[in-house]
């Protein structure tokens, strides 16, 4: 796993040094959904994302940043502004699909900042399952596309008795 990372991090370097940012920045994002636990990859998408002039979302992937410089406040500030100072849409936007517990030992001091952490430490909405649902919709369904049938042949038995 280690071998990976450090394979498809070598070839973002080469991406960066050839000037393919968004090469580089693909690559990212498939390594942050494959390791979400390593926030140090959300800081380099953060660095693309300034390099190719979006603010907003480098502050997106600069958010959970422990040690921000100005320029990652300012970009993070530029990202909340963009989610309308909302903490459910900031919280939504920063798609953190990794261990809730790396998040709540961290030391975050904006106000909202520390509002959308509490919000993603919450646990995740459970999607109810629903099996019987789909059932009793398909059940429906082929009722009424039985009745428009039945339907359809009462009609031509009608017209065809009728002629």
């Amino acid at each position: 796993m280690e071998k990976k990372i450090s394979k498809t991090l070598k070839g973002i370097e080469e991406d960066i040094k050839n000037d393919d940012l968004g090469k580089a920045r693909d690559r990212l994002h498939g390594l942050i959904s494959t390791f979400p636990n390593e926030l140090e990859l959300r800081k380099k998408l953060g660095d693309i994302y300034f390099e190719l002039k979006y603010p907003a979302m480098a502050g997106r992937y600069w958010y959970l940043e422990e040690n921000k410089t100005p320029l990652m406040v300012h970009a993070c500030i530029e990202f909340e502004k963009s989610m309308g100072n909302d903490i459910n849409n900031i919280a939504r936007a920063l798609k953190y699909k990794g261990d809730i517990e790396l998040l709540k030992g961290m030391e975050l001091d904006p106000a909202l900042l520390y509002k959308v952490k509490e919000k993603l430490v919450e646990e995740p909405d459970v999607p109810i399952e629903f099996k019987e649902d789909k059932l009793i919709i398909l059940g429906c369904l082929s009722i009424i596309i039985l009745i428009f049938i039945f339907a359809l042949v009462g009609v031509y038995t009608f017209f065809k008795w009728i002629f």
